[in-house]
């Protein structure tokens, strides 16, 4: 009986090991979650892992400005998730926070009116269990399910215990200078009312147990953010049950990790939806015959594995994206925005470098100025991800459709973005973590065809 019970623990213990062993250094392993709280606990301290006991639990939901897109959302959520991971991981009493993801509200680029695209999950754009496995994430209908579950319900409605909303200090430069600093205000009566009904708070099934907000006018980092937290929690009932606190106005958070190797980790999770990637994967096989082993760009099945000895390396389609920025850029950044003619004529002059016949085109641009743009390059082949499938399209929204397009740029040969734009910067990230090298990266259209006196974007190398 003895030698079985031995057998047994040898097997158990060498699969353990073997799971642990194979995984790179500083990454969580990859076990089945009923082990996930018990030895690999120990062994991997500040990993993620899934949180059995649910009392005390914080669960922080957030939103931001509407008028924000989706890309300037994006950056806003490495923000809070490198926060969020940090304060569970070195915070006794906050081993049970969790970061709720807000839905997405119908953004001012998704102009297709003719399908649903408000309330949208996260999982409808990236990949959950890639986020969660950088930090201890929820989306929003897995929150809702989990408070339904814990029967917190208050008349089918699910509690949100205080509102927070952040607000720039009215004088952010102090004697001259940018200095972290919080404090509460109550100086927000009148935006009370219009910050609700603009935030996901609206919306079915919450139920707001304090419908007043606390204003806190805030600048700084969000490692200061934790202070605020803090203080709010020690003024909730301690009833021993989970609390909701939400946060409006997240933008105004400020990054703990710029570009440092923090930053790329959660950067790195944020991988797109499994069916989104298998689109854009299809279009370049199809009109490219481009595919990542040709390519040479590095994507294992999992970030974690993703390793810097690919810097440089990757080789890309053979075809040049450029991302032509118009719509707004035209009023609101008219020094910088070129012209279609002065784009073409550069994209040209990209092609002729680099002996490439084939562009695709990621744009904002009306079909009358994507008609201008491909007669000043009549002899080069100018593509475009277009659906014609009404079908495809309800179920991949227009943020779908700019992931596919972003998806395709990142595997380009050479590729060209506009000044400022968040959308340009997605893509260097996405190329950076391909393994692209830097020259045929990070590019930016000129105002003048000449390129002189050209605005260049900053460069931004992956940390790993």
């Amino acid at each position: 009986m003895w030698a079985r019970i031995i057998f047994v623990l040898s097997i158990f213990i060498t699969i353990l090991t073997s799971a642990v062993s194979s995984n790179p250094a500083d990454t969580c392993p990859n076990l089945p979650k009923y082990l996930l709280d018990t030895l690999t606990k120990l062994q991997f301290p500040n990993c993620p892992f899934d949180i059995g006991n649910k009392t005390n639990s914080i669960y922080l939901i957030y939103d931001v400005n509407r008028p924000e897109g989706f890309n300037l959302r994006r950056d806003v959520y490495i923000r809070l998730s490198t926060f969020v991971r940090k304060l569970q991981r070195r915070k006794p009493g906050y081993e049970n926070v969790r970061l709720v993801l807000p839905p997405w509200p119908r953004l001012y680029h998704w102009r297709s009116h003719h399908i649903e695209q408000d309330h949208l999950p996260w999982e409808h754009f990236f990949d959950i269990e890639s986020l969660r496995r950088y930090a201890p994430v929820l989306d929003y209908p897995e929150w809702i399910n989990e408070m339904q579950q814990l029967g917190l319900e208050e008349n089918n409605l699910v509690p949100v215990h205080k509102i927070l909303q952040l607000k720039h200090f009215k004088d952010m430069f102090e004697n001259g200078v940018f200095k972290d600093k919080w404090e509460f205000s109550g100086d927000c009566e009148d935006d009370s009312k219009q910050a609700i009904q603009g935030s996901f708070l609206k919306q079915e099934p919450i139920l707001l147990k304090d419908p007043s907000i606390q204003c806190v006018n805030f600048q700084g980092s969000a490692n200061l953010l934790s202070q605020v937290i803090q203080r709010t929690w020690r003024s909730l009932e301690n009833d021993g049950l989970p609390k909701v606190i939400a946060i409006l106005n997240a933008e105004v958070v400020l990054h703990d990790h710029w570009a440092d190797r923090e930053f790329w980790r959660a950067r790195r999770s944020m991988r797109f939806a499994k069916n989104l990637v298998e689109i854009a994967n299809n279009f370049r096989r199809t009109n490219f015959d481009s595919n990542d082993e040709l390519d040479l760009v590095q994507r294992p099945a999992m970030w974690e594995y993703e390793s810097p000895k690919h810097k440089g390396q990757a080789l890309g389609g053979p075809y040049l994206c450029v991302h032509l920025r118009r719509g707004d850029f035209l009023y609101g950044r008219e020094t910088t925005t070129p012209s279609l003619k002065s784009s073409a004529l550069q994209v040209k002059y990209h092609l002729l470098n680099y002996n490439l016949s084939t562009v695709f085109l990621a744009t904002d641009a009306t079909a009358f100025e994507i008609k201008n743009f491909k007669s000043y390059i009549p002899r080069h082949r100018v593509v475009r991800f277009v659906t014609e499938d009404l079908h495809q399209k309800s179920l991949v929204k227009d943020g779908g459709i700019a992931i596919i397009d972003q998806l395709i740029c990142s595997h380009a040969h050479y590729f060209v973005g506009t000044y400022e734009s968040t959308f340009t910067y997605r893509i260097y990230e996405e190329r950076e973590i391909l393994g692209f090298p830097k020259e045929r990266t990070f590019n930016t259209l000129c105002k003048k065809s000449t390129m002189e006196n050209c605005s260049q974007n900053s460069v931004w190398p992956i940390v790993y």
